[in-house]
């Protein structure tokens, strides 16, 4: 995917044109159906006026509340019926501060969004290095969140769903907890804690589904005013290029400007615009008054290297005012989609995604001191696997004693590996097989854990 996005930043795309997206909302908001947000309304409205469905869906993994595995589970599924239409993702990273919330109790304390900001006293007392160290109590709140976060991202790379990766945005600004507030003029926090996060999830977590993008404000171009307003240019905190593949900006315009275009073609990435749209003005009105025509007017005429812009979610500025961000909330939304320069996802030349698969586990059999179970894998892609690796712990120490319709030779204590057999390797998408084992230790406090399937 990264090098079609290259290709239409260059301008050697097989089909000039920017890929239109939106962005749903928060979590397990992505699946509302009444309100504002959501994939029915954001997405789904705009495909039932026109046949088309947009080209990316992006929601935030936090941001507005902590969410539980499986609300993150709901989020992804969303995400995942729109990769099956043909259609990109991409997932912001907005944390609440670990020095707020040591997600001890995310159902009953999910915090507020507010806890991603700096106005109110929320940075009071803290050192911002802490988080880079595990030994910490926001270290260690730290390493549980984007362990959270890995585990749903690796359900996505599992689905073979790619994954343009937006985490802390806007580091460039004061508003933001990572962002300068604390960091004024040196940045080298917040480049070794995306570092950090880069290694642990492609590294530890095996996280190859992700492109990197790094996301910076718009900013004033005098670099008084920068330091002025205590806001940092693109390059500021830029990780280096080794740990970024994509630089999309966000800019809220009515006249849609991208002020600061010319510093993000300074840096050699992908080109994107990760949220961009009218200013952020609230009115009485049900719809907003921007011709979404004119995303595709300014883009071609004025940042043809732009490969791809999301539009943001509609928000109540008050209890009468919406601040109309959406695509759908605006207007001619078929103009827009019809434009030849506009790329939906009926016509996204990424190449197929690879196999893919699943694995869902139930108990069979329970007597003293040992169980048995059985694993169904499933080949959830588009393409045939050549083989799978499902993966799993057991939480009460159990260990594999034997398998059979699978290959468990490389199973260690608690932590089960389970390769496909000779004869069940080769899955056609959408078919299935099991295999069992016989485990010893208890059943009841032994349910599998991690339960991961990895293709070939």
């Amino acid at each position: 995917m990264h090098r079609y996005l290259y290709s239409l930043t260059c301008g050697t795309a097989p089909v000039d044109g920017v890929i239109s997206g939106q962005n749903i909302g928060h979590g397990s908001e992505a699946a509302d159906t009444s309100g504002l947000l959501g994939y029915q309304r954001l997405i789904g409205g705009p495909a039932e006026q026109t046949g088309r469905y947009l080209g990316i869906a992006g929601l935030d993994y936090e941001h507005d509340r902590l969410f539980t595995p499986e609300q993150l589970a709901v989020a992804d599924d969303v995400l995942i019926g729109h990769a099956r239409r043909g259609g990109l993702v991409t997932i912001n990273f907005s944390p609440q501060s670990p020095w707020l919330n040591d997600e001890s109790d995310i159902a009953g304390n999910p915090g507020v969004w507010t806890n991603t900001r700096t106005d109110n006293g929320q940075l009071d007392g803290v050192v911002l290095s802490d988080i880079l160290d595990p030994s910490t109590a926001a270290g260690k709140v730290w390493q549980r969140k984007l362990a959270r976060i890995a585990d749903a991202l690796t359900r996505l790379r599992d689905a073979g769903v790619v994954v343009l990766w937006r985490p802390l945005q806007e580091m460039n600004g004061f508003w933001f907890w990572w962002g300068t507030t604390l960091q004024k003029t040196d940045a080298s926090v917040y480049v070794q804690l995306w570092r950090q996060m880069y290694q642990y999830f492609t590294q530890e977590r095996r996280l190859d589904n992700l492109l990197w993008v790094y996301s910076p404000s718009a900013y004033p171009p005098d670099p008084a005013q920068q330091v002025a307003q205590n806001i940092r240019s693109a390059a500021w905190a830029y990780p280096g290029d080794a740990y970024v593949d994509v630089v999309a900006g966000t800019s809220y315009d009515d006249g849609l400007l991208i002020p600061n275009h010319a510093d993000h073609l300074l840096l050699p990435e992908v080109i994107g615009m990760a949220e961009y749209g009218p200013g952020l003005t609230g009115s009485p009105e049900p719809v907003g008054d921007l011709d979404n025509r004119r995303y595709a007017s300014r883009l071609r005429q004025d940042y043809p290297a732009v490969a791809y812009w999301v539009s943001w979610h509609d928000y109540y500025a008050s209890a009468t005012d919406i601040v109309h961000l959406s695509l759908a909330g605006n207007q001619n939304v078929p103009g827009l989609l019809a434009d030849p320069y506009v790329i939906n996802a009926d016509r996204i030349a990424v190449h197929p995604a690879p196999s893919a698969c699943s694995a869902t586990y139930r108990q069979t059999g329970a007597w003293p001191g040992r169980f048995q179970g059985e694993v169904t894998v499933r080949n959830t892609g588009t393409a045939p696997t050549k083989g799978w690796t499902v993966t799993w712990t057991f939480p009460g120490g159990a260990r594999i004693g034997q398998v059979w319709n699978g290959d468990g030779g490389a199973s260690s204590g608690s932590r089960a590996v389970v390769k496909n057999a000779s004869y069940n390797g080769a899955l056609r998408a959408g078919a299935t097989t099991t295999f069992g084992f016989i485990a010893t230790g208890s059943a009841a406090a032994n349910t599998p854990s991690g339960l991961t399937c990895t293709p070939r």
